[in-house]
């Protein structure tokens, strides 16, 4: 009996350590913290934006290094943000969703009580190898150009699609 018990135990717990594959390492900066919008558990970053004031970037660091454990990820903290809006009665929408070498993104749009917010979140390698996921937003429209020099600039690693100035 005593068998058993240890057999299904020891199952358990390997059903449950294979439905958590996900882990972000914890750190929290303030700024990120008080801002509305998407919450993102465990460790996030705020990068100053220079080229425009009203840009800001906020960052998670990642464990993870498989592409499709990354999409996972992303849609993972999309439908958060989701779930979070259609709660609070916001409306939102999903735009377009770019895969680049070293990072892939996509556009979401909410319309808050205060106004209009544009967001590019997605994941990027960095020049270490790991990975973040990483969250964009102005109250302005977002071009990709916008994305892919912001991305490149915080997290180095344009990989084979260069970025060119125009």
């Amino acid at each position: 009996m005593k068998k058993l018990s240890l057999y299904c135990l020891a199952g358990l717990l390997a059903l449950v350590l294979y439905l958590n594959p996900f882990t972000e390492k914890t750190e929290m900066s303030a700024e990120a913290a008080s801002a509305p919008g998407m919450t993102v558990p465990a460790k996030e970053t705020a990068a100053p934006a220079e080229d425009t004031a009203d840009c800001s970037l906020t960052y998670v660091n990642l464990e993870e290094t498989e592409r499709w454990i990354l999409d996972e990820v992303l849609s993972d903290h999309i439908s958060e943000a989701v779930v979070e809006l259609a709660e609070s009665g916001a409306s939102y929408s999903i735009g377009d969703w770019v895969d680049r070498d070293t990072h892939t993104y996509l556009f979401f749009t909410k319309k808050l009580p205060g106004g209009t917010v544009y967001t590019a979140a997605g994941y990027a390698k960095t020049l270490d190898g790991s990975y973040v996921y990483f969250e964009l937003s102005s109250p302005e429209r977002l071009t990709e150009q916008q994305v892919d020099l912001e991305i490149t600039k915080t997290f180095g690693n344009p990989g084979a699609s260069e970025i060119q100035a125009c």
